[in-house]
């Protein structure tokens, strides 16, 4: 299946990544689905300080967009632009979120690193997206 009929399989009213709005809205998307599966997860099961800071500061870094990635965000088409990396990370990153409502505590910790480097290769894609030229 292709990333991004996944994405739309997954996320009722995903807009994809054709313009401007379509990939800010997109970028919500899928920071707010990661956002709801770590604040289930850390609603049911039970974490070390530690460990729950870690998700604290996880939870806070979805509920933002980097900034950085869409002042020169391109309008071109995704296969044009890299969005197919971006989608292919957005995958990612939804498959991840999927796992958390079937982690226990002692497998928290390595999930979250996995989730921490699953948003740095999103930022990445995004951003390499931005700076292709049409």
């Amino acid at each position: 299946m292709d990333p991004l009929d996944e994405l739309r399989a997954k996320i009722a009213g995903f807009p994809g990544y054709d313009g401007d709005l379509e990939r800010r809205h997109s970028d919500q998307y899928v920071r707010a689905y990661l956002g709801e599966a770590l604040a289930s997860l850390e609603a049911n099961v039970s974490l070390a300080p530690d460990v729950r800071a870690r998700l604290d500061d996880l939870t806070l870094r979805v509920g933002f967009a980097d900034t950085r990635a869409f002042p020169a965000h391109p309008t071109a088409h995704p296969s044009e632009s890299g969005a197919g990396a971006v989608a292919a990370a957005d995958v990612a990153t939804i498959g991840l979120a999927d796992r958390a409502a079937s982690l226990d505590a002692s497998s928290v910790p390595a999930f979250l690193e996995e989730v921490a480097a699953a948003l740095d290769a999103r930022d990445a894609a995004i951003r390499a997206a931005s700076l292709m030229t049409p």
